[in-house]
């Protein structure tokens, strides 16, 4: 199956998790928000939250800076 990642189709596996899609792509979650289809997911809920087909996910970093 597949997720649309921040614009671009991304492949992944069924009943992959928000906190597993992170590591896969090297991005830690305390740096990090998630959007899918335009809902912001809570922290707490990235090891349980299951993507769908098509899904539209959106990972938005935290840069600091002065």
């Amino acid at each position: 199956m597949y997720i649309v990642l921040n614009g671009k189709k991304f492949e992944v596996l069924k009943k992959v998790t928000i906190a597993q899609l992170l590591k896969k792509i090297d991005i830690k979650s305390s740096k990090v928000a998630v959007e899918v289809n335009k809902v912001v997911i809570p922290k707490e809920k990235y090891k349980y939250f299951k993507f769908n087909n098509k899904d539209r996910v959106e990972i938005v970093t935290f840069i600091g800076g002065g």
